[in-house]
């Protein structure tokens, strides 16, 4: 059995069985952030891995009250896009600090932009954030760097001396020890200690929503980072917290199931989930329609970012094919294979059997190598052999700087351990080989419909040599409006916001579900 499986089973056990959904500090529900801090656990002790480590204390606490200042040190060649202080907004969105493209030379939200781009079209303002280091500048439009608010939900979570409700924990841990499962981010001292911290930075988080006061409020990657923070923030103050889909779903993710909710939701849930497919949107509701008020929605609104690309005839689209075309001085290959590196401690051996298949193929296939967007230089260890060969058909820096779907429109295969591009790449019918195991448990969908293949990889040169050059592309599926589904939201978000201002009077479901 896959680590994700049995992932899924034994949280999905947890939560029938104990009562996790009562879990709080204040205001802040802390089984949701249990149960990602369990999911990483149990990532570590998979691959033999372990998570970076926590340099000295006061080394950490001088770094962070000098973070405005490196901020500003950082920004100094693009201080026209550099935000030091809110501004009111419409739309206030949060990025994960990862999910970025390099465009024109300037980098930009991958799942953001386009409702930015679009937004503004209908004159509505919007207020971007990024997390992360701001190790990767120019940015495209401004933008505020949301790390200066996790250093005052770490500087001031100290002070912060709510109890944490947890119920049952010492039996939630004899289960988890009971399969054989090291959990020790589960606690108690640590999951108090990161409930204070979210519960720190939330407040934070309100007086930035104070000053822009959105209607609607967007995140890439509600689990990761500053999420449950941003999303706390958001149901104090009844403001629609939307989570933007950023990798395939297919009822088998870890973050987006769940067996047990509290009467209210989870404030560290987004309020609704802006699905690329009306299967994840109906998985969604599933589970979120068990409650008896709609805390937690869906809406089929699509991939922001998969549109233009799948319209030959779009300018921008056009343009990434010419520079796609002008790589290596216009030469033409029989194949076009783009391989997802993924920064998994424990792979080395089969990345270098990979690069050792690589330089055995026909000198007239191409090999895209592209980085993960969240990989960091020390992790290229991994894969070092890979991104060091030297060969007239290896592409490496442009195949990390182009917007997937540039390069997905040219591929004849897609390449990686268990990477989620395998769903883009099917919008495209550009067939997926999983060089892992592990795949099995999250794309089992994608697995059983024929779109992607477990393969070895000695086997590997046979599998594409089969291959089109050029997959058929599938008839596009019907995607919504872009501009109605905005409309739509607008909607929800008053609906919303009177929900929860008013949490002790009965209201019919059905209002809110025909809204």
């Amino acid at each position: 059995m896959s680590f994700h499986r049995r992932f899924l089973l034994l949280v999905e056990e947890i939560e029938r069985n104990f009562p996790v959904s009562s879990w709080k500090c204040g205001d802040v529900e802390i089984w949701p952030l249990a149960r990602m801090d369990l999911y990483l656990d149990m990532h570590w002790a998979h691959t033999g891995g372990s998570p970076p480590v926590l340099r000295w204390f006061p080394l950490r606490a001088i770094e962070r009250v000098a973070t405005p200042l490196t901020n500003c040190w950082k920004s100094r060649h693009d201080l026209a896009h550099w935000v030091v202080r809110p501004r009111p907004a419409y739309a206030i969105f949060l990025g994960d600090g990862v999910s970025l493209d390099f465009v024109s030379n300037q980098w930009q939200d991958r799942f953001s932009e386009p409702l930015m781009v679009e937004l503004e079209k209908r004159g509505l303002g919007t207020f971007l954030m990024q997390g992360g280091d701001l190790s990767r500048l120019p940015w495209r439009r401004p933008t505020f760097a949301s790390n200066v608010i996790a250093v005052w939900g770490a500087l001031t979570a100290s002070a912060i001396t709510l109890p944490a409700e947890l119920p049952d924990h010492d039996r939630v841990l004899q289960l988890i020890a009971h399969y054989d499962v090291g959990a020790p981010s589960l606690s108690r001292a640590k999951l108090e200690r990161r409930a204070r911290v979210v519960f720190a930075t939330a407040s934070a988080f309100e007086r930035i929503l104070g000053i822009v006061k959105p209607t609607l409020a967007f995140v890439v990657t509600y689990y990761a980072g500053l999420g449950a923070a941003f999303l706390v923030a958001c149901r104090r103050r009844g403001i629609l917290s939307i989570d933007l889909q950023h990798c395939p779903q297919d009822g088998a993710h870890k973050a987006y199931g769940w067996s047990a909710l509290p009467d209210n939701g989870y404030a560290t849930l987004p309020a609704l989930f802006w699905n690329w497919t009306e299967g994840d949107a109906a998985y969604i509701r599933s589970w979120a329609s068990k409650l008896d008020l709609p805390w937690h929605r869906s809406v089929h609104g699509g991939h922001t970012q998969l549109e233009p690309f799948l319209d030959d005839n779009d300018p921008a689209t056009r343009a990434w094919d010419a520079k796609f075309k002008a790589i290596g001085e216009g030469r033409r290959f029989e194949r076009e294979i783009l391989i997802a590196l993924q920064p998994i401690a424990g792979c080395r051996a089969q990345w270098d059997a990979l690069g050792r298949q690589i330089q055995a193929a026909p000198s007239q296939w191409r090999w895209w190598i592209r980085r993960h967007p969240a990989s960091r230089p020390y992790q290229d260890r991994e894969y070092l052999n890979l991104l060091s060969l030297r060969m007239p058909n290896v592409i490496v820096d442009q195949a990390s700087s182009a917007p997937l779907p540039a390069l997905l429109r040219h591929m004849s295969a897609l390449l990686s351990l268990a990477s989620g591009a395998s769903a883009e790449a099917a919008a495209f019918g550009v067939p997926s080989f999983f060089l892992s195991d592990e795949a099995r448990g999250p794309f089992a969908n994608l697995l059983e419909r024929g779109l992607a293949r477990v393969v070895e990889i000695q086997a590997l040169i046979g599998e594409i040599a089969r291959l089109p050059a050029m997959p058929a592309r599938p008839a596009p599926a019907r995607r919504p409006a872009l501009g109605e589904t905005l409309l739509n939201l607008d909607e929800i978000a008053r609906d919303y916001s009177q929900l929860c201002r008013n949490t002790a009077r009965p209201i019919s479901r059905k209002r809110f579900l025909n809204s």
